[in-house]
């Protein structure tokens, strides 16, 4: 009854529930048929999902990409700046990204980095254009790093060894 009066699915939208994900196939009055991920098909009792939340992932109008840029800790503050309105413009100006919804801001002093979030939503939500518009920023990003003149850092760590002048034996 859940499903023919909420119908919180239909027949080729991608799905996840608590137990199972991927494309529904097919939808009956005692079951519906999804096909996974890996290409299995699973047979779920209706029931189950009144009793489970659903997502459903083809009904999303805007989809999430977040990732911080650690930048090298030698990195000059005007030069982080620079970077940030730069990343800020290229996503505000992006056809494929939501302008309103874009932040870049240098939030962290990490372990080994100037710890920058970027943070917008996508217009693209099936997955292939999402991974290549995130590809397409990706590369957008790199060529603003390399016209400053600025570096990803890597994790690192120094060792400073103290000299101790009372200690007379070569070690």
């Amino acid at each position: 009854v859940v499903l023919i009066t909420e119908r919180p699915f239909e027949i080729g939208d991608w799905v996840a529930t608590p137990d199972v994900e991927g494309t529904v196939e097919d939808i009956t009055l005692r079951s519906t048929r999804i096909r996974t991920l890996d290409g299995t098909l699973t047979t779920v009792p209706n029931q189950k999902f009144s009793a489970a939340a659903i997502t459903n992932w083809s009904r999303m109008d805007r989809r999430l990409a977040k990732f911080t840029l650690g930048l090298e800790y030698r990195t000059r503050p005007d030069d982080v700046r620079a970077v940030l309105k730069d990343v800020r413009e290229m996503l505000c100006a992006h056809p494929h990204v939501h302008a309103d919804t874009v932040q870049a801001r240098l939030l962290d002093f990490g372990a080994s980095s100037l710890d920058v979030t970027v943070q917008f939503y996508t217009k693209d939500t099936a997955i292939t254009e999402y991974r290549a518009v995130r590809e397409d920023i990706n590369f957008r990003i790199l060529d603003i790093l390399a016209a400053h003149q600025v570096s990803l850092a890597f994790p690192s760590r120094s060792i400073y060894f103290a000299e101790n002048p009372q200690r007379s034996d070569p070690l």
